[in-house]
């Protein structure tokens, strides 16, 4: 059986240092989110129309739930650009963890604003740096759990207080913000590893 053993490290570990799997797995999240998008755009058109006066249906307001799924899958979306650059230059000593078939820290990181700014050298200005926290939470936590995954300290609760509040610290922008952002990514990316 060590051998069979040694068979799927081997595999696992071809397909982890392939960057071209990392980028088609973040084209895949990508097209999933924009499925959400258009409920999300709506709700944001529907809500800078209203006046004082007027009320929001419940119906009307399903892409607000969906705007954290939305940025969260783009968050992973990014994550997986990012790592599509990282196996390209790991180390030997993390190339031979994934030869025993672990995957090295580097590859285990949910850090967007490190993957982007460390790992790839992208600069980005503050307004990308807050975009790159709500994206980092929503991977996290936010985009997929109703609390956030254990105690928390006074920053993360503010954090989620921001983020559970109507509209849940998102703005309308945050999609075209985002698409803007991990096109700025993709396009680093695919020059470094030359895919």
């Amino acid at each position: 059986m060590a051998w069979l053993q040694g068979f799927l490290s081997s595999r696992f570990a071809l397909r982890v240092l392939d960057p071209n799997l990392w980028i088609m797995t973040a084209e895949d999240l990508m097209s999933a989110a924009e499925r959400l998008a258009p409920y999300i755009e709506m709700f944001w058109t529907k809500l800078e129309a209203l006046d004082e006066r007027a009320t929001f249906p419940v119906s009307d307001m399903v892409g607000s739930r969906y705007q954290s799924i939305f940025i969260m899958l783009y968050g992973f979306a990014i994550e997986n650009l990012c790592k599509a650059h990282v196996v390209t230059k790991l180390s030997r000593d993390e190339r031979l963890c994934l030869k025993r078939g672990k995957l090295p820290e580097r590859l285990k990181t949910h850090g967007l604003k490190g993957l982007v700014t460390k790992e790839i050298g992208l600069a980005v200005d503050d307004y990308e740096k807050e975009l790159l926290e709500k994206l980092e939470a929503a991977v996290k936590w936010a985009g997929r759990y109703p609390v956030s995954t254990g105690p928390m300290d006074k920053k993360k609760q503010q954090l989620k207080e921001q983020m559970l509040a109507m509209p849940q610290r998102l703005q309308g922008n945050d999609l075209a913000r985002t698409r803007l952002l991990i096109e700025r990514i993709k396009k680093e990316v695919l020059l470094k590893v030359g895919a």
